[in-house]
């Protein structure tokens, strides 16, 4: 099931401009062996959003250097998306700009829309190693 909002005319209400793809996946999956397996993402509906970035991170792991994005994404009201009916941390992620964006919580704003935290990670390039000039002697 493929839904698409507001695609025909302005994107919403305030600065709703972003067009977001909200994926879903099954609840459960299980392999040929019957043990829990990931399933794939599918597209659910693409829908205007504002955008707030909240925090930003840079972390080291395993040696690499990890950036985590915060982000507040405020949607109109979908049903898909209602946190008293469906469980949004575990069952959605959004996709924008080629990048996914975990869901760590939804909360309902009155009955017209949706607020949705989100996390986003990416690996960032190491720092280069500093510039190591050679000693040069002094001349008389």
């Amino acid at each position: 099931m493929r839904i698409q909002r507001n695609r025909g005319g302005a994107a919403g209400a305030g600065t709703r401009d972003h067009w977001v793809t909200i994926q879903q996946r099954p609840e459960e999956s299980t392999g040929d062996s019957g043990f829990p397996v990931d399933a794939p993402w599918t597209d659910l509906a693409v829908v205007a959003m504002a955008r707030e970035d909240l925090e930003t991170d840079e972390t080291e792991r395993s040696a690499q250097q990890l950036a985590t994005t915060t982000t507040r994404w405020e949607m109109p009201y979908l049903p898909e998306m209602d946190p008293e009916l469906v469980d949004v941390q575990k069952l959605r992620r959004l996709r924008y700009a080629g990048r996914s964006f975990d869901v760590l919580g939804a909360v309902l704003i009155g009955r017209a829309a949706i607020a949705v935290l989100t996390d986003s990670y990416g690996q960032t390039d190491p720092a280069p190693p500093p510039v190591r000039r050679p000693r040069t002697e002094a001349t008389p």
